[in-house]
């Protein structure tokens, strides 16, 4: 078996083509070998060493694939990594895992019987404003933290209802959208609440799915609140945590996804490195205040990470009991 691990990407809408194609092709752990597409004809151009198909099951019948990508719409997540795992392949598949819970729970199970890895792409876990939260809580540069509050607001007043992220249909909408990520970060730095009380709505004139949520997880001490909305013309901080020795406040969000958007490839020691104009502030009690630099990201650990799973039976980096109980608190919130 080659070292190189050959793979398929399933997708090619902006998240295959910005979010996992990059990555995979500078990897040189990893071969580009096939990329499902079906409309428009963007892959062939972009990967010309990669073979373009149409259909899942053709990705599924290459016996030289080891992996395959599932850069789809939500819905289609369950069924495309069932397909996978049962043609014996390793799968990635984007947030969110799964829409509902028994899929999830489904899946985990199966992925223990044929033996085949499932890795939940949680990229923002490796973005450097969440990393440079990390290290203040570790360090307790604030003292004791009070409030967290994680944002994740845009100003788009018109809804785009013929865009599947922002239909009615089943894990669509800003809560699968952002809910992933936020909670998700929310649940690594401070583990699972205590309790929480959830808003999860339509909230510009003529939506069709989601568009806006405001969730507080209580915690002993820390109240946390996750939010994002279609509507905040005015600029929101990214984070803002207060503790009673001081408060970090953090505008602009990490800075790779833009880059990925603007066509740059993820290589180089400089990659996910924050302008410095963009670093967080540390406002202390005492009337000090000081720039607080923000860590680098990096997304390309992910991948790194699944090669080491799949090669040298590395640990998961994302864990299926994670993956499976985040799926647990998106539908029971959206459902409440």
């Amino acid at each position: 078996m080659s070292k190189r691990i050959k793979t398929a990407l399933a997708g090619f809408g902006k998240a295959g083509e910005f979010l996992h194609a990059p990555f995979i092709h500078t990897d040189k752990s990893f071969e580009l070998a096939v990329i499902l597409e079906r409309t428009p004809l963007k892959a062939a151009q972009a990967y010309p060493q990669a073979k373009i198909v149409r259909t899942f099951e053709e990705i599924c019948a290459d016996q030289s694939i080891e992996l395959i990508v599932c850069a789809t719409p939500n819905d289609t997540h369950a069924g495309f990594a069932e397909q996978a795992l049962l043609a014996g392949k390793h799968v990635v598949v984007d947030k969110p895992f799964t829409v509902h819970l028994e899929d999830a729970i489904r899946l985990q199970e199966l992925s223990l019987k044929v033996k085949k890895h499932i890795f939940v792409y949680q990229n923002r876990r490796w973005d450097g404003d969440f990393l440079t939260v990390k290290k203040i809580l570790t360090e307790g540069v604030l003292g004791d933290v009070l409030t967290i509050e994680s944002r994740f607001d845009r100003y788009r007043p018109q809804p785009r209802i013929n865009y599947w992220k922002e239909s009615d249909a089943p894990g669509n909408g800003l809560w699968y959208d952002l809910g992933p990520h936020l909670m998700d970060q929310a649940f690594q730095l401070l583990g699972k609440p205590k309790k929480c009380e959830a808003t999860i709505k339509k909230q510009r004139e003529g939506s069709i799915g989601i568009d806006y949520f405001d969730v507080e997880f209580a915690y002993n001490k820390i109240a946390y609140r996750i939010h994002a909305g279609m509507l905040e013309k005015e600029r929101t901080p990214r984070w803002r945590i207060i503790g009673n020795k001081g408060t970090y406040t953090k505008y602009g969000v990490d800075p790779q996804e833009a880059k990925l958007n603007s066509g740059q490839q993820p290589e180089g020691t400089d990659w996910g490195k924050e302008d410095i104009l963009d670093f967080g502030k540390i406002n202390f009690l005492d009337g000090r205040s000081v720039v607080y630099p923000t860590l680098p990201g990096d997304y390309r650990k992910f991948y790194a990470g699944v090669f080491e799973t799949i090669r040298n039976d590395a640990p998961l980096l994302i864990s299926m009991s994670d993956a499976v109980e985040l799926v647990a608190w998106l539908e029971k919130l959206a459902t409440d």
